[in-house]
């Protein structure tokens, strides 16, 4: 039965070509919007490369020190507190500290070719455990590099290219700032828009010109500093039992500091660093944030469903003698129903076909603007020069984008097509017959 429907709606859609065609790109363009909205937090929240245990990470970024005067003081971790807070965990499956360092940095190639400015990251070794990236050639620096503060780099495929022609580089120099440093491996690149861990080169973080100098200048008694930590858990369901023992571990810190009072924001799980705007974000601003989105998202809904709903109802107003004349000769209102539903739901999958290739097209065209607009306004503050936005297939083309769409088609369908659908099956026999 359900075929027939379809067949039916299929010669109502070629004989009222206008109606339809103005029906589907109307549909088209508000599950477009709504889609792009879905792709961005799904790029932001979901398992993607290298980062591809974020349902199962811990995100600690920020501390805060509460002094005797009343006075607070909020930043970023101090290796202290990582080590005393987030090394020693033993629910943890690997723990990574990151080292913010600021100032530029740049690569002297050998053929005096002009400096090429590279977004470097200092890690430790845990880094390589808690995300998941694909060597190409030679391997992560090991503990011993890292205690010794050596001078080796892991550098991303393309750059490898770039300053040498290929990929297998493994005990090669490159001078960065200067100083040579020897390149001890070369994964995949990594998409600008996985910001935990998107770089073009990766140094030990003791190896990095201002870590001294930063440690030394330390306050707080040693509990703020620039250190980012992350702590991966072994499951997603014991996600809890790592985050609880985080927070033990923070308050037996705390509780060693004297009349100094510590504590953390978070430990955040992905989704949740996501929506964190600012350090020391309230549970009542994050709830209003939540809102805010979740208004938008009903925004792009409703109003194109308002203007089809009323395209909706005047189709049917056309059809009400061909209604009267079904009932006439016995058709029962469910079933008429059920047929006015499932011919606008044709219409509404074509919509939501063109709208989810559309939105796909909006995404990877416009790619630099979109992804940075929306929650935290953007990834980082200016793209790095040479820096490509890449989206791999697995970003845009996923079965829960999909679900997404489909999920917003029914929606939209309902909501455009049942109270017209409604009325009109609902409408005396007489008076429906005698229309016009």
């Amino acid at each position: 039965m359900i075929i027939v429907y379809f067949k039916q709606a299929w010669q109502l859609l070629k004989q009222n070509r206008f109606y339809t065609g103005i029906y589907i790109l109307a549909t088209g363009f508000s599950i477009a919007l709504v889609m792009v909205l879905a792709i961005v937090f799904y790029i932001k929240i979901a398992n993607i490369y290298p980062e591809t245990g974020r349902n199962r990470l811990l995100i600690v970024e920020t501390g805060k020190v509460l002094r005797p005067d009343s006075t607070r003081s909020q930043y970023g971790l101090s290796l202290e507190t990582v080590r005393q807070c987030l090394y020693p965990l033993q629910q943890a499956e690997a723990v990574s500290a990151v080292y913010r360092g600021r100032g530029k940095n740049y690569i002297q190639p050998e053929n005096k070719e002009p400096q090429i400015p590279v977004t470097v990251k200092y890690v430790d070794t845990g880094f390589w455990k808690v995300f998941a990236f694909s060597f190409i050639h030679g391997k992560a620096f090991s503990e011993a590099d890292m205690e010794s503060a050596m001078q080796t780099v892991v550098i991303t495929e393309s750059l490898a290219r770039r300053l040498f022609g290929n990929t297998e580089v493994t005990g090669k120099y490159i001078h960065l700032n200067f100083t040579p440093y020897r390149i001890c491996g070369v994964v995949k690149d990594v998409s600008y828009l996985a910001n935990k861990t998107f770089a073009q080169l990766w140094m030990p973080y003791t190896a990095c010109p201002g870590f001294r100098a930063a440690l030394s200048g330390n306050n707080d008694g040693q509990t703020l500093g620039t250190f980012a930590g992350y702590a991966l858990a072994p499951s997603v369901k014991a996600v809890d039992k790592l985050k609880e023992e985080i927070q033990s571990n923070v308050s037996r810190y705390d509780a060693s500091l004297g009349e100094l009072k510590f504590s953390i924001d978070g430990p955040d799980r992905q989704w949740r660093s996501v929506f964190r705007l600012s350090r020391g974000q309230t549970e009542g601003e994050f709830t209003q944030l939540l809102l805010q989105y979740a208004f938008i998202f009903l925004v792009l809904l409703l109003i194109p469903a308002i203007s089809l709903s009323g395209m909706a109802e005047s189709q049917m107003e056309r059809r009400i003698s061909e209604i009267g004349v079904r009932r006439a000769f016995g058709a029962p209102k469910g079933s008429l129903l059920w047929q006015l539903i499932m011919e606008n739901l044709l219409f509404t999958i074509l919509g939501g076909l063109l709208g989810l290739g559309t939105s796909y097209l909006l995404v990877y065209f416009f790619r630099d603007w979109i992804l940075h607009w929306g929650i935290n306004q953007m990834f980082y503050s200016v793209i790095p020069e040479g820096v490509d936005v890449l989206l791999s297939p697995g970003m845009l083309m996923n079965y829960t984008v999909f679900l997404v769409a489909l999920g917003v088609c029914l929606v939209l369908n309902l909501m455009t097509t049942v109270i017209p659908a409604w009325h009109a099956s609902r409408r005396e026999i007489v008076y429906s017959l005698n229309s016009k």
